[in-house]
């Protein structure tokens, strides 16, 4: 008796890990997405800086990412062979009980 009430907790915390973090590993992939397809747009290769900030915002938009700010999330550079590089770095913090939370730290860097 006690040995299933065990598993039945163990399966109902793992439930509702994944319930909060599935949806914080999808919108990663998606804004790695979008930076992935900013740096290999032809168009934006020798565009200013705005422009590529531009299309990081539409993309968030599009994909309705409205947590996160991408300004905030995304910083844009030139590489040294003059490149776009984005580097993707945030925390998204999830409620899990009362005062327990989940952290999420993602620190990508998408190049060309």
């Amino acid at each position: 008796m006690f040995k299933w009430i065990g598993i039945i907790a163990i399966t109902a915390i793992v439930a509702v890990l994944g319930v909060q973090m599935v949806p914080v590993y999808i919108q990663n992939q998606t804004i790695k997405s979008i930076a992935q397809k900013v740096v290999t747009d032809n168009e934006l290769a020798s565009a200013p800086k705005r422009d590529v900030v531009k299309a990081i915002e539409n993309g968030f938009s599009a994909n309705s990412i409205n947590s996160l700010k991408p300004k905030e999330v995304v910083t844009v550079n030139r590489g040294a062979a003059g490149d776009w590089v984005l580097d993707v770095k945030y925390e998204e913090r999830r409620k899990l009980l009362y005062n327990i939370h989940i952290v999420a730290a993602f620190d990508d860097q998408i190049t060309n």
